[in-house]
C-alpha cells in the first residue's frame, strides 16, 4: 500500500493489487467527496460503514447528534496500522458512538448487532459502502452484509413484538407482583415428559397419552387443555406464556384445583387468580429479568421460539427430562384443519355462527386471510404451512438439537420435526431440579417503591442517546433497559412523526411512573 497526496494536500491511502494502485478516496478533494455521502445517507440512525479508508466519508457524520451508532468494518490489520500511522483519526476514535471491527467472525458481528442496535432508540439502520474499498474485498463485505441481514430478521421480529406487547408486559408484571410474592408451589421433575400442543393430531393421540401418562410428567400447553379435560385426561401441569387476555379462553372449561399453572410473570393477572398453585417463571422481557434479579429469583424458561410448545419443551428440559413425547405439534394445517376439535376456536366460532355464516366459514376465513401459506402435498393430503409456523418449527428444532435430548414427535398428518438420531445429553445436565421461585428480598411494595425512586433519579437523557447510556453506571443502564419495550410502543404511537430518542426515553419513564404509582396507591 502507498499514500498519495491529493490536490487539497490531504493524504489518501492506495491499495496495490495486480501491480496497480487503487486510491480509496478522491485524489482531487477527498473531504468534499466525503461530505457528499451526507446527501445519499441522511445523518440519523445506526450506520454500518463498509470500509474505513482514511475516514473522510465518516467524519462528517460525527457532527450530527441524530447519528446514534457508527460501526466500521474492514479487513486487513496491516492496512489499519498503516492508516493510523499516517492519518489523524483521533476525532473518529474518541467518539463513544464509533466501533471498528477488523476481520470479525460472523458470531462477533451478530453479537454486536444484537447488543448495540436498539430499534426503538437507535433509529433506522443504514449500510454505507466505501465503493473503492468494497470492490477490492467484495467477498468479505458480502459475507458481512449477509450476517447483518440474518440478524436484522431476528431484530425486526423482536421489535414488532415489542411494539405490540411492550406496555402489556410491564402492566401485567406489575399486577402479578402481589401473587408472585406469596406463591410457593413447586414442580418436581421426571425423566420422561409428555407435552401436548393443540394441533389436529392431538385428537387421535388421547388414548396413547392416557397410557403413557402413568410413568411420565404430562405438561399441557394452555391451548390443548380444553381437549384434555373434555376427555378426562388431567395434566400434571399447564403452561401459558401469552400476555394477551385472549389466553383466558383456554381456561373457560376450568382448571382442576390440583393442577399447577406455570405462568410467565408477564401473563395476564386474570390467569394467576385461577388457582393458588401458581408457579411463575421469568421470561427474557427486561422488566421480568430485573424483577428476578433484584427482588425474587424465578426459574427461567426459553420463550424465544415465540410459541407455547417451544416453552413447554424448554420447561421439560429445565426439569431435567431426557425423554420428551410431543403430541399435537403439527406446525401446519393438515387438509385445511387448523386446531384440534374442542380447543378454544371451536366454541368461539360456534357462538358466532348462524345460517348465513356457519362455523366452517369462520375456519376458512381464519385459514386463508392474512396468512402467507405454503402448500405441501403428503401421503394423506395437502398441508398448509403458515410462515410463522415454519419459524416456530425451526426454533424448536434448534432447541432440541442444542439440548441433545431424546424427542419423540407423534406426527400424524403434520410437518415432520427434525430430531437428533443419536442424542447424547451430558449426564451433568440431567440432574433433577425442583422448579420453583427463590426467597423474596423484601415485600413487593418495598421493591416497587425502590424501583420507582431509582427510575425517578435517572439523569435526564440527551442525544446522541447511545453516548448518554454509555455515560451511565451499569445499574442505571439496566433501569433504562426495563423501559425499552415501552419506548418501542411509544415510537409506534408517534407514527411517522420524528421523535428524538431522548424524548422517547423520557416519555417511557413518565408512562411507567404513572402505572407504578397507580398500583402502589390502589393496594
Amino acid at each position: 500500500m502507498r499514500f498519495l497526496v491529493s490536490r487539497t494536500q490531504k493524504e489518501v491511502v492506495c491499495v496495490e493489487q495486480e501491480n496497480r494502485l487503487y486510491p480509496l478516496h478522491s485524489l482531487v478533494d477527498p473531504e468534499r467527496e466525503g461530505t457528499r455521502f451526507l446527501n445519499t445517507f441522511p445523518p440519523k440512525g445506526f450506520f454500518i460503514f463498509l470500509g474505513l479508508g482514511c475516514g473522510y466519508h465518516i467524519v462528517p457524520f460525527l457532527e450530527y447528534k441524530e447519528v446514534t451508532t457508527l460501526l466500521i468494518l474492514d479487513t486487513g490489520i496491516e492496512l489499519l496500522r498503516a492508516i493510523l500511522g499516517r492519518i489523524d483519526l483521533r476525532k473518529l476514535l474518541l467518539d463513544p458512538r464509533v466501533s471498528i471491527l477488523i476481520d470479525p467472525p460472523p458470531e462477533t458481528l451478530q453479537e454486536f448487532l444484537l447488543t448495540h442496535y436498539i430499534p426503538s432508540i437507535s433509529g433506522d439502520i443504514k449500510t454505507v459502502p466505501l465503493r473503492s474499498r468494497v470492490d477490492l474485498a467484495s467477498d468479505f463485505f458480502q459475507s458481512c452484509v449477509a450476517v447483518f441481514q440474518k440478524g436484522m430478521e431476528t431484530l425486526s421480529h423482536d421489535f414488532t413484538v415489542q411494539t405490540q406487547f411492550g406496555k402489556k408486559w410491564f402492566i401485567n408484571s406489575l399486577a402479578n407482583l402481589p401473587i408472585a410474592e406469596v406463591s410457593t408451589h413447586t414442580l418436581t421433575p421426571k425423566r420422561k415428559a409428555l407435552i401436548t400442543a393443540a394441533g389436529p393430531s392431538l385428537e387421535c393421540s388421547i388414548e396413547h397419552i392416557r397410557n403413557e401418562k402413568k410413568d411420565g410428567l404430562l405438561i399441557a400447553t394452555d391451548t390443548s387443555l380444553p381437549l384434555l379435560l373434555e376427555n378426562d385426561v388431567i395434566p400434571d401441569a399447564v403452561i401459558s406464556i401469552d400476555c394477551q387476555h385472549i389466553s383466558y379462553h383456554h381456561f373457560l372449561r376450568g382448571l382442576p384445583k390440583e393442577v399447577p399453572l406455570v405462568l410467565d410473570l408477564a401473563s395476564p393477572p386474570l390467569l394467576a387468580r385461577l388457582t393458588d398453585k401458581i408457579i411463575f417463571f421469568a421470561s427474557p422481557h427486561p422488566f421480568c429479568r430485573y424483577i428476578s434479579t433484584y427482588w425474587r429469583q424465578f426459574p427461567s424458561i426459553d420463550t424465544s421460539g415465540g410459541n407455547v410448545t417451544h416453552a413447554a419443551v424448554s420447561l421439560a428440559i429445565t426439569l431435567g427430562s431426557d425423554q420428551i413425547h410431543l403430541y399435537g405439534a403439527d406446525f401446519s394445517f393438515p387438509r385445511g384443519k387448523s386446531y384440534a376439535r374442542g380447543t378454544y376456536l371451536y366454541p368461539y366460532f360456534l357462538a358466532r355462527s348462524n345460517r348465513y355464516i356457519p362455523m366452517e366459514t369462520s375456519f376458512s376465513h381464519f385459514l386463508f386471510s392474512n396468512q402467507k401459506l405454503e402448500r405441501r402435498r403428503g401421503i394423506r393430503g395437502i398441508r398448509y404451512i403458515p410462515l410463522r409456523m415454519e419459524h416456530y418449527k425451526l426454533h424448536l428444532e434448534t432447541l432440541i438439537e442444542k439440548s441433545r435430548i431424546s424427542v419423540v414427535p407423534m406426527i400424524v398428518d403434520g410437518e415432520p420435526i427434525r430430531v437428533p438420531t443419536n442424542p447424547s445429553r451430558d449426564e451433568r445436565s440431567l440432574t433433577k431440579r425442583i422448579f420453583s421461585a427463590g426467597p423474596i428480598s423484601c415485600s413487593w411494595k418495598e421493591f416497587l417503591q425502590a424501583y420507582r425512586q431509582d427510575i425517578q433519579n435517572l439523569p435526564l437523557p440527551f442525544d446522541p442517546v447511545i453516548s448518554y447510556l454509555d455515560s451511565l453506571p451499569l445499574n442505571q443502564r439496566n433501569l433504562w433497559t426495563t423501559l425499552l419495550p415501552i419506548s418501542a410502543v411509544i415510537r409506534k404511537d408517534h407514527g411517522k412523526e420524528e421523535v428524538p430518542p431522548s424524548i422517547l426515553l423520557l416519555e417511557s419513564r413518565t408512562w411507567a411512573l404513572q402505572k407504578i404509582e397507580r398500583y402502589l396507591f390502589d393496594w
